[in-house]
């Protein structure tokens, strides 16, 4: 019986000090890249467009691959994704692909704004009269009240 008790300690120690050992090697082989990405879905559907294949979807990691390249997102502290990256890859290139994936991202929150805009626009009787995409690929849009029946 003192035996056991003895070894439970013995055993959390070599557990902790096993797993202490785990993450200071992962923290050495990957480096970390924030983003302004939220929204899970769109940000997966930023990458299918980008050409990345889904190799797992958990609540707070998403995990793709594009070439032979495995790319992490794993949700942040502060309610946005980072993206994890080994550190074979440069990390100009990946600074790169980030870049390149905030721009695909930032033109689906515009759509998705755009459609909801529209569609409430239609529900409280305002009526599209003109739309300009100006010099930033903003969306200006004019809308005329509707006449409520005079």
């Amino acid at each position: 019986m003192s035996i056991e008790i003895i070894l439970i300690p013995v055993a959390i120690a070599v557990t902790q000090a096993v797993a202490s050992e785990l993450v200071q090697q992962t923290s050495r082989s990957i480096y970390i890249l924030p983003t302004i990405m939220k929204d899970s879905v769109l940000l997966q559907q930023a990458l299918d467009n980008y050409g990345c294949q889904t190799t797992s979807i958990d609540y707070d990691h998403l995990s793709y691959k594009i070439g032979d390249i495995q790319i992490i997102f794993q949700y942040s502290e502060n309610q946005t994704f980072e993206a994890v990256f080994k550190k074979d890859i440069p990390r100009e290139a990946a600074e790169e692909f980030v870049e390149r994936l905030h721009e695909e991202y930032t033109s689906l929150v515009q759509q998705k704004t755009y459609k909801m805009l529209v569609e409430r626009a239609k529900e409280k009787g305002l009526i599209l009269e003109t739309e300009h995409v100006n010099k930033q690929n903003s969306i200006v849009l004019s809308f005329q009240v509707a006449s409520s029946g005079e």
